[in-house]
């Protein structure tokens, strides 16, 4: 038996820079005609320090705790464990945080010399706090269109000058500098109160159940039967009151949600398998088998507005609910053979026939072949001599496609929506439909090399590959005539990937007391398109800042070249015009790549001018981990690295925009001006590029020290039986070395609009075995 627990802290890695209260005061003084003062007497302004931090005001420090229990045991014919774990994580971010409980059980039990069975089931109930989003919210004038992602990046945004709290202790939902779309009738959010009082939650409920069986029919030859079901249940509730952000519309007067999904996958396998040594030089090993899979799942969506409390939606305005049924079904035919001759020489050679049902009439089956050669040379004579010098030697080589069918259900068919319009039922087309809707196939080879020195002290995997997936599943624009403005799946194109990956190991120390063990790693993958069927280009995203283009890599940003800014001495005849207008000194400065005659032109356009500026493609990632040992203290250290990434910091670029009304990044104190000529930031009244350009699009390379641990294990004797007691501390996250300039260059998509910030955590815990 095993128990473990584990208490943490954790706190935001990192912190913006914005300005303060009295900063800005004195910009709005300067430049926007003295705004506050509009609102405040001379008298409180003059009472104003540091005024509110709101970045301060959202991000908290986070608890965590974890309980771990196993228990496992058996004799000659039954073998079980026993585990759960509860998790309770407090968010850095206020009002936000996870809770799980999960369970395992494993069980096999030998009834016969020739007949097995096993059970294994998963539990796992979870519930988790998040942010809510703006994004797709019903305003006309939307606050995510202004760069406001959720209440956090209101949050920074917020002008300093305002206060949390009134005097009688409520909250402050007066705001005079805010936009109509968070302000209605002299009401305004308050991002804190928002986040406090939102309800952003999703529950989890799975059950995951397999039971196998298996024969052995003859010598070598096994009969198995896996049978196994997955039921997934997610709630997810939605609610914001009538005085936050998503809920002051007048047309709205709070909004709630609740939705409901429920997925259940089944799955057969039917498995024969056949090992034999035929001869002391032959060895196989064969695998035939059949498996089918069955997907289906259900969802519905309830939500009404005008809502004061999330306990009944009832009360509310009711608002058309949603409600959708989809199956999915897979079927696989598979084989694989394996041959070693002489233990040096070994071939694997699988073949998979798989049909899905997400694929168009047609178009259902894949076919995947592999083959896979291995050559042991250190079993040969030839390099006995070198041993334990070079003790281990491996050649591999393989080659194979696999197939990809992750998409929704039935995107090859047309699909309406409904709702109601004017008391009818109405319909909306939600997908378009592709007849010629098929798999996404990747092939790869790979070579690759295992070796070992000095009696394995040392070894190295080193492995080279070449992968080219074709007919890519992407959503390219509608046809003209199709009735909607919906993108539509299709099978476009191809992209190469080639690099390769290296592994070293080593025990630096062994003595007695002491062992001393080091792991290095570095990968390299150079990812291009290669082909784009029809399309010459296509650009993506909500301000068509990315591109795809044959010779660039996936994940591409397309934007204008930033040159620096406008001096005062400068010759501003020979600038290029940005919209029509001649740059000023304190304007930004653009690079005039070409024009309609494939030369530039004097003028910034985005047709011709914009250029792929870096992508979301690392040049390498690479990682350091080592381990010490002494007595019954244990050491363990492990860094993690990315170079030549990039990140377009979305969130930056609306922080430097300056305004009046919001709270800015503090860098803008270093605005040009004619006393201070920077090249890097304009002038705070100069025009603003509405296009992408390089400096927003940063250099996200990173070196992190993922984690630090101390243990300390005290052996104990209860009456006979062994007892390991175990303290530790751990530190995760401690350091980032980077340049990027938002919370954490690690950002999944590339686009950085308010990421929930990384944080540092610091934790101990104690385990018992015995």
């Amino acid at each position: 038996m095993r128990y473990q627990y584990t208490i943490g802290v954790d706190r935001s890695a990192k912190k913006l820079n914005l300005m303060t209260a009295r900063e800005w005061l004195a910009v709005q003084k300067e430049y926007f005609n003295d705004k506050p003062s509009q609102y405040y007497s001379q008298a409180e302004l003059e009472a104003f320090d540091k005024g509110t931090d709101w970045q301060n005001a959202v991000l908290q420090t986070g608890i965590s705790q974890t309980h771990e229990l196993s228990v496992s045991g058996g004799d000659e014919k039954t073998r079980y464990m026993i585990s759960g774990n509860y998790t309770d994580q407090k968010g850095i971010i206020l009002n936000s945080g996870f809770k799980r409980f999960s369970g395992r059980l494993n069980l096999d039990r030998e009834l016969y010399s020739n007949l097995k069975v096993g059970v294994t089931a998963n539990i796992n109930r979870s519930t988790q706090d998040a942010l809510t989003t703006f994004e797709g919210s019903n305003y006309n004038d939307s606050p995510y269109s202004h760069g406001i992602a959720n209440s956090l990046t209101y949050a920074l945004y917020m002008p300093p000058v305002l206060s949390i709290y009134n005097a009688d202790g409520g909250y402050n939902y007066t705001n005079p500098f805010e936009y109509s779309y968070l302000s209605y009738y002299g009401q305004a959010a308050n991002p804190v109160s928002d986040l406090k009082n939102h309800i952003g939650q999703t529950v989890s409920t799975s059950l995951l159940g397999n039971f196998y069986t298996e024969y052995t029919l003859v010598e070598g030859l096994k009969a198995r039967i896996n049978a196994g079901a997955h039921i997934d249940y997610i709630t997810q509730n939605y609610f914001a009151p009538p005085y936050t952000a998503l809920g002051l519309n007048q047309d709205i007067r709070g909004m709630g949600a609740t939705g409901n999904r429920r997925t259940d996958v089944t799955q057969t396998e039917y498995l024969l398998t056949y090992t034999r040594q035929l001869h002391p030089i032959h060895f196989i090993d064969l695998l035939a088998g059949y498996t089918h899979q069955h997907t289906k799942t259900n969802f519905s969506v309830s939500k009404a507005n005008h809502l004061e409390s999330f306990d009944n939606l009832a009360t509310g305005n009711e608002l058309p609910s949603i409600s959708r049924r989809q199956q999915a079904a897979f079927r696989s035919f598979l084989g694989r053979a394996n041959y070693t001759l002489l233990e040096r020489y070994n071939l694997t050679a699988t073949f998979r026939a798989d049909k899905s049902s997400r694929f168009a009439k047609g178009h259902e089956w894949g076919y995947f072949p592999s083959v896979g050669l291995s050559w042991n040379v250190d079993n040969e004579s030839f390099l006995q001599p070198l041993s334990p010098a070079l003790s281990t030697l491996k050649l591999r080589l393989t080659y194979g496609k696999a197939g990809n069918q992750e998409i929704d259900f039935d995107e090859y068919e047309q699909y309406f929506n409904t709702g109601r319009y004017n008391g009818a039922p109405a319909y909306d087309m939600s997908t378009l439909g592709n007849s010629d809707l098929k798999w996404e196939t990747t092939t790869e080879t790979n070579a690759g090399i295992d070796a070992g020195f000095l009696n394995d002290r040392f070894t190295l995997t080193a492995d080279i590959f070449y992968k080219k997936t074709k007919d890519l599943l992407l959503q390219v624009p509608a046809p003209l005539g199709s009735g909607t403005t919906e993108k539509q799946l299709a099978n476009i194109g191809s992209v190469r990937n080639k690099g390769f990956e290296l592994a070293v190991n080593a025990r630096l120390t062994e003595g007695r007391n002491f062992v001393w063990t080091a792991s290095a790693n570095l990968a390299r993958n150079l990812n291009r398109i290669t082909d784009l069927g029809e399309y010459d280009e296509l650009t993506i995203g909500n301000d068509q800042e990315q591109i795809l283009r044959v010779g660039e890599a996936v994940g591409s940003f397309y934007g204008y070249r930033f040159l620096g800014v406008v001096q005062s001495d400068e010759d501003v005849s020979q600038l290029p015009t940005i919209g029509s207008r001649t740059p000023q000194p304190g304007d930004v400065k653009l690079a005039d790549v070409s024009g309609a005659e494939g030369i530039p032109d004097g003028k910034i356009s985005p047709e011709y001018d914009r250029v792929v500026l870096g992508s979301i493609q690392p040049a390498f990632t690479y990682g350091f981990s080592s381990t010490l040992t002494y007595k019954n203290l244990d050491f363990y250290i492990l860094f993690q690295g990315s170079q030549g990434n990039k990140v377009y910091n979305l969130l930056r670029r609306y922080l430097e925009r300056p305004n009046d009304s919001y709270n800015m990044s503090a860098v803008l104190l270093n605005s040009w001006t004619e006393s201070n000529p920077s090249n890097t930031i304009p002038h705070l009244n100069s025009t603003r590029p509405t296009e992408l350009d390089s400096r927003y699009v940063e250099d996200a390379s990173f070196l992190k020290l993922r984690n630090i641990t101390l243990g300390y294990t005290l052996p104990v004797k209860v009456n006979t039986a062994s007892v390991k007691v175990r303290f530790f501390a751990s530190a995760r996250n401690l350091f980032t070395f980077t340049k990027y300039k938002g919370y954490d260059p690690e950002v999944a998509e590339g686009i950085d609009l308010g990421i929930y910030p990384s944080s540092k955590s610091f934790l101990a815990g104690a385990s018992i075995t015995f």
